[in-house]
């Protein structure tokens, strides 16, 4: 029998700022240094996003510059330090949905030095949702910043495929190595909620997989009539189980607090053999922190009633 997930509910009223830096099984055990090398990161991303809201800013505006700080930080499975490809590159995925329905996403970036950026571009400049590796020229249109593939790769990635391939190579199971996947949701003064998710994929993907993350409903979503959700994890289990539009179906429609919606949603995670965790913000009240059991997930939490973070 599957064990419950593991959840949490953090913050309050007023303007709230929760943040993940991944969820999933791990490989190896951190050291104390990259401990600490996260947490510092953690808390210098929940510094940028909820100096903002604490401003008035929105929390569109929130959950950019939060996540623009996770993607600079090599520690992290997005941007700087993604995941790398069977071929060795980098392939980026976002999306940014905001409470009003606003939504946009990419997938197959290799050139964007934030995809988060790319999300919101495509968001305001474009009728679309979803556009699959946009042209560079295209970028540059929309005001990009853009760097060479190698930018994203660290020699820590690049060892982490090595060991991925040569555990391949003799039969052993694919190996669960370190998700990093970052997400923010967040909700500002007026009671608007915006939701953002970046990822690098996993290490030895097929080049052209694409997971949840830049997926509205199943990485993604928010509906300012109940939640804003990011999650992280083994991505195609979220996919099947439409994972974030289903924490807000079980709010809106269901009539479970979010804390319920999310610790459901993330059962039948765990019973279709995925792991992972998810973050919260509803349209009122407290956040939620979530994740499967046996799934380690760095964290934080921001508003007038404090912060943690969590690696």
């Amino acid at each position: 029998m599957a064990s419950e997930p593991i959840i949490a509910t953090v913050g309050g009223e007023g303007p709230l700022l929760v943040i993940h830096g991944g969820a999933g099984r791990r490989l190896h055990e951190m050291s104390s240094a990259q401990r600490a090398e996260t947490d510092a990161a953690l808390g210098r991303a929940l510094a940028a996003g909820y100096e903002l809201l604490a401003a008035g800013e929105s929390a569109e505006a929130a959950v950019i510059a939060a996540i623009h700080v996770m993607e600079d930080a090599p520690c992290f499975n997005c941007g700087r330090g993604a995941a790398l490809t069977l071929d060795g590159t980098a392939e980026l995925d976002a999306c940014l949905m905001l409470g009003d329905g606003r939504t946009g996403a990419a997938c197959g970036l290799t050139t964007a030095r934030h995809p988060i950026d790319v999300a919101r571009a495509v968001m305001e400049c474009t009728p679309h949702v979803l556009f699959s590796e946009p042209a560079p020229e295209l970028l540059d249109e929309w005001g990009i910043e853009q760097v060479e593939n190698d930018y994203f790769v660290t020699p820590a990635r690049a060892a982490a495929l090595e060991e991925w391939k040569a555990l391949h190579a003799i039969g052993a199971d694919r190996p669960e190595t370190r998700h990093g996947t970052v997400g923010a949701v967040a909700r500002d003064a007026c009671g608007r909620i915006a939701a953002g998710t970046s990822t690098g994929g996993i290490t030895g993907q097929v080049p052209g997989r694409v997971g949840d993350s830049p997926l509205c409903g199943a990485g993604t979503y928010a509906n300012e009539t109940s939640v804003a959700v990011s999650c992280t994890g083994t991505g195609e289990t979220f996919i099947r189980d439409v994972a974030a539009h289903q924490v807000h179906a079980r709010v809106a429609l269901g009539g479970q607090t979010p804390g319920e919606a999310a610790s459901a949603m993330l059962a039948g995670i765990g019973a279709h053999g995925g792991n992972g965790g998810v973050i919260v913000v509803p349209a009122s009240g407290a956040g939620v922190i979530g994740r499967t059991d046996g799934a380690q997930m760095n964290w934080g939490w921001a508003s007038a009633a404090g912060r943690e973070t969590h690696e």
